[in-house]
């Protein structure tokens, strides 16, 4: 089962894992830890095995800071910030001045207008421009292009000639209501559009785009990323230690003077992600799975957010946001290769040192109610059968989140656990090993989840009682001390193999720093897990695994419309690579995409998966 994490954050994320007092003891020597007086914490562990250093910013702010009506906004912020500054990605700042206040005058207009005409009004008009522009002519389609401007302004000809559908003039309250206009009101709003796009148009002559991204590729940079969760956000990049420095002016110049130009057209990019991520069976289950194990926790909403916040957002709602949340105070920066703490320490403090603290951020109060009875949602898609089981457990450091953590290990931790040998080996019921994890963040109260496929002709019902057995038997016998002894033996190596490079090192250090408010409780969670007992599994088992507090998702599949034998398209994994091609060409993609009608898009979809497999062939 795939869980949504935004970018490359899939990498980040490496297991809890337990750890002797002589590798204890060296990671204690090997970390130099210091803070600026502006609040910003920096962590450095020297590795001189090859001259190269993994640099990263880490920001302790995630989605669980977004509220209704901005959610998304910081997977948003994320792209945002590979746009430049006021010196890097520019030929002319001063000159872009007047763009990006137009652009954001027309976004105010636009948006003014949406909410005037009311979402119910929008969705019937959109409708009846989406059949227009289906009716477009080839040779209509070849003059538009890509340039989304020209095809607004071809389409509000057409809808001034044509007028409103007959089928829209009997609705009541639709067209008018006392001497609202609704239909001119939508009128303008594609002008306000067409304006916009035409604005970018212009814009784009003073950008120079990827800057930022080709500076650090020209100087030797790998594996140059970002990623957003629910819990925090992350920038990296694995460098030659000589350029240290350049990281350093580099990342304290987009948190000192981010320039988010080219929003609109970002944003229209994230919202395709958001339709394409809408179209992944795997992920529209994860998120109606959250949704419903969720009332009031911020865990309920995706990290991409809703659909109907992202389009509202403004360039001006994220500078604030941006403003508000990411201050050195709320960063760490992490690092770990053939690097002197010194000389780290000497960059931090000329680079990011001017940097002015700002608010702390603040402290998350809402709480998720106890559930009063079980939760399910069906979920129905073309797609093989799976499922999510999932109960609520608390976060770290509170005691019963340690032999829930080491339960986990003993369920789905390899070919020796018992989902492994009871559930796939022996009785065969699902296409591979049920998994067992927590999610979607360890910063709140997170979920226990059990994530399992059948296998033909095995069934939904089949593999839930299964899974709910192993957690009955769980509350019944005692785990074997064979069993924890193997949990804390995969895990110390687990915790060995990531202290043996310079990523592993990094992210396990910097991630405790910026997630649990100090690397050091690395050290004191494997001491806790040690002490893990098979009767504290017992209890904890007892305790959670309730019918009251569970939460079971089905993804239930559909009669397909695809050919015999035809494969399914990923629509997820097209977007992935799209972002691989050169941004011309990602933009020109994209553009064309949203000019599409729904039919159109599927056939656009199929043509993009048939390229992207014969390119993935050849490399």
């Amino acid at each position: 089962m795939r869980r949504f994490l935004s970018g490359s954050l899939c990498l980040l994320v490496l297991a809890a894992g337990l750890v002797s007092a002589a590798t204890a003891g060296t990671l204690e020597d090997k970390v130099t830890e210091f803070e600026l007086d502006n609040g910003m914490k920096f962590l450095v562990v020297e590795r001189h095995e090859a001259p190269v250093a993994f640099c990263a910013i880490g920001f302790k702010v995630g989605a669980i800071y977004e509220r209704p009506g901005n959610t998304g906004i910081s997977h948003l912020l994320e792209h945002m910030l590979f746009k430049g500054t006021e010196t890097l990605g520019t030929k002319d700042y001063e000159a872009e001045k007047e763009f990006l206040d137009r652009e954001d005058e027309l976004a105010e207009q636009i948006r003014a207008l949406m909410l005037e005409i009311e979402p119910w009004r929008l969705e019937y008009f959109d409708a009846h421009v989406n059949d227009l522009t289906a009716s477009f002519s080839e040779e209509d389609r070849e003059a538009m292009g890509a340039d989304r401007a020209l095809e607004l302004e071809f389409l509000v000809e057409q809808l001034e000639d044509t007028g409103p559908a007959d089928d829209m003039r009997s609705l009541y309250g639709l067209l008018e209501e006392g001497e609202t206009d609704y239909f001119d009101l939508y009128l303008m709003l594609k002008r306000a559009e067409m304006g916009l796009y035409d604005a970018q148009t212009e814009h784009r002559e003073l950008i120079i785009s990827n800057e930022l991204w080709e500076t650090y590729v020209n100087n030797g940079s790998q594996m140059l990323n970002a990623g957003t969760s629910n819990d925090g956000t992350f920038y990296f990049a694995y460098l030659p230690a000589n350029r240290l420095e350049l990281f350093m002016l580099m990342e304290s110049d987009r948190m000192a003077n981010p320039v988010f130009r080219e929003f609109y057209t970002e944003r229209d990019v994230v919202m395709e992600e958001m339709r394409m991520s809408l179209n992944t069976p795997e992920d529209v289950l994860y998120y109606s799975f959250l949704s419903t194990a969720y009332t009031a926790s911020m865990y309920g909403v995706p990290v991409l957010g809703w659909a109907s916040d992202v389009t509202m957002i403004t360039r001006a709602d994220l500078q604030e946001y941006f403003d508000r949340n990411y201050a050195p105070n709320n960063a760490v920066g992490f690092f770990a290769g053939d690097i002197e703490p010194d000389t780290v320490k000497r960059l931090a403090k000329k680079y990011f040192g001017s940097i002015p603290r700002g608010e702390d951020l603040p402290t998350l109060t809402t709480r998720e109610p106890k559930q009063q009875g079980e939760r399910r949602v069906v979920v129905k898609q073309d797609a093989k059968p799976t499922m999510m089981i999932g109960y609520h457990i608390p976060a770290s450091p509170h005691p019963d989140s340690y032999p829930l953590s080491a339960l986990q290990s003993i369920l789905s931790g390899g070919r020796t656990s018992r989902f492994y040998k009871g559930i796939y080996e022996e009785q065969g019921l699902t296409r591979e090993a049920p998994s067992a994890w927590s999610g979607p963040g360890e910063r709140l109260d997170p979920l226990f989840v059990v994530s399992a496929d059948p296998k033909h002709p095995h069934t939904l019902e089949e593999v839930e009682a299964a899974i709910l057995g192993e957690l009955e038997r769980a509350k019944t016998e005692p785990v074997s001390m064979r069993e924890l002894e193997r949990v804390w033996n995969q895990d110390e190596a687990s915790l060995v193999r990531a202290l043996g490079s310079n990523i592993g090192l990094a992210f396990r250090v910097g991630m405790y720093e910026a997630m649990r408010g100090g690397w050091r409780t690395l050290l004191t969670d494997m001491e806790r897990m040690k002490s893990v007992t098979p009767e504290d599994i017992m209890r904890v088992a007892e305790k959670y695994f309730t019918e009251e507090n569970r939460t079971v998702a089905w993804l239930v599949e559909t009669e397909s419309e695809r050919g015999e034998g035809e494969e399914r398209i990923d629509f997820g994994e097209i977007m992935m690579w799209v972002q691989t091609l050169p941004e011309e060409e990602q933009r020109e993609l994209m553009g064309k995409f949203m000019t599409l009608d729904d039919a159109a898009k599927k056939a656009f979809a199929k043509e993009l998966w048939v390229r992207m497999k014969a390119e993935q062939e050849k490399s």
